[in-house]
């Protein structure tokens, strides 16, 4: 088992609109991306309980031909809004690092 961030070259977060946060995972090669495709470790249900949300909110796509997975999430408050933390969404990529992926 190897934590994502060992796995993957890069992982990011940024904003996507003012009301959701994007999260691209960028891999070397096809086999380490297809490992982590696989994986229940990066599912919509995982990544919901990583970020307390409904899994029904969780769109993730992987695109092949770069090895690149991207997700999106709903923000927990808008963009610029009273209860920011995080005004540009670039810290919210923290909890996957820590993410097992069995292999």
């Amino acid at each position: 088992m190897a934590r994502l961030d060992t796995v993957a070259s890069y992982i990011k977060s940024g904003n996507a609109g003012a009301s959701f946060i994007t999260f691209d995972i960028g891999f070397a090669d096809e086999d380490r991306f297809r490992a982590v495709t696989r994986s229940p470790a990066l599912s919509a249900a995982a990544i919901a309980r990583l970020y307390n949300l409904d899994a029904a909110d969780v769109a993730i796509f992987a695109y092949a031909p770069a090895h690149i997975i991207k997700i999106t999430i709903p923000r927990p408050g808008s963009s610029g809004g009273i209860d920011e933390r995080d005004f540009d969404g670039v810290q919210q990529f923290a909890p996957l690092l820590d993410l097992d992926i069995p292999g």
